[in-house]
């Protein structure tokens, strides 16, 4: 059965873009058919971290949108980064050509494309998942993308700010009926007291934290050339990807938030 995997932040900087990437190549190096699909029209990102697999991009989502090609088009083979055939991204925008996105901000379009382009990826490219990249903050395709989803991972940093965001995010993912819940405090500092953090979280969300991703300065010196679970796949922060993936797919896409509490991590 396919699943859906939206992956979000209320604020820009969070490393969300990254996870979703990241995970995205850990669960198609798994041996599953993947999607990932940046929804960010705004401010894409996935173009970039892709761009030497994808070559040139002549037709996204945003062409989709206004009617200028099939979401089949849009989606490009990146198999040299899962090892196999069966992963593609779908980039928000294409670099050659940039009326799709002026006019989808400047007149907008239908919202059900985006829903129904969803569906069309998973039974064409016959999808294990489809894991979207959203934008930060809440807009129609963020809306949209969690409003479609079997799980929801919500990334944020360990500061106020940043977590009362996420808190608003959760509290619109109940009133949307997302499926399972996962919260990634990410580039937590060295020696940050990870009990305390968790203590933080879960009195700020209700919930409990299904992974600390660890600061990484080692992301900074890949500078967006290579995936960091490529780069370093025995890393903590690649442990932490796994850890987010072994919490949203092994077989609950029928759970919802409240239904049921996996174990805590040890």
């Amino acid at each position: 059965m396919s699943q859906i995997i939206t992956v979000h932040s209320y604020r820009g900087g969070t490393g969300k873009s990254s996870t979703a990437a990241n995970l995205a190549v850990l669960l198609a190096s798994a041996g599953r058919r993947v999607a990932l699909v940046d929804t960010d029209i705004q401010t894409p990102a996935l173009d970039v971290l892709f761009g030497d697999t994808l070559g040139t991009v002549r037709r996204s989502l945003s062409d989709y949108l206004v009617g200028r090609c099939e979401i089949e088009d849009a989606a490009y083979p990146a198999e040299a980064d899962a090892g196999h055939d069966g992963f593609f991204v779908v980039p928000a925008r294409s670099r050659a050509r940039a009326a799709g996105t002026n006019e989808i901000m400047g007149r907008g379009y239908d919202v059900g494309l985006l829903r129904e382009g969803f569906d069309r990826l998973i039974d064409s490219l016959a999808l294990d998942v489809l894991l979207l990249d959203t934008h930060a903050g809440f807009n129609n395709e963020t809306v949209t993308a969690m409003a479609s989803s079997d799980a929801l991972v919500v990334v944020t940093r360990a500061d106020r700010l940043d977590m009362a965001g996420a808190a608003e995010t959760m509290s619109l993912a109940d009133r949307l009926g997302c499926g399972r819940l996962s919260v990634a405090v990410n580039m937590v500092p060295a020696g940050m007291a990870e009990e305390r953090l968790r203590d933080e979280v879960g009195g700020a969300f209700g919930t409990r934290i299904t992974a600390a991703l660890p600061y990484a300065p080692e992301m900074a010196s890949l500078a967006g050339e290579q995936l960091f679970s490529t780069a370093y796949p025995q890393h903590p922060l690649v442990a932490g990807y796994r850890r987010i993936i072994a919490d949203v797919s092994n077989g609950t896409t029928a759970l919802r938030r409240g239904a049921q509490h996996p174990p805590a991590l040890s």
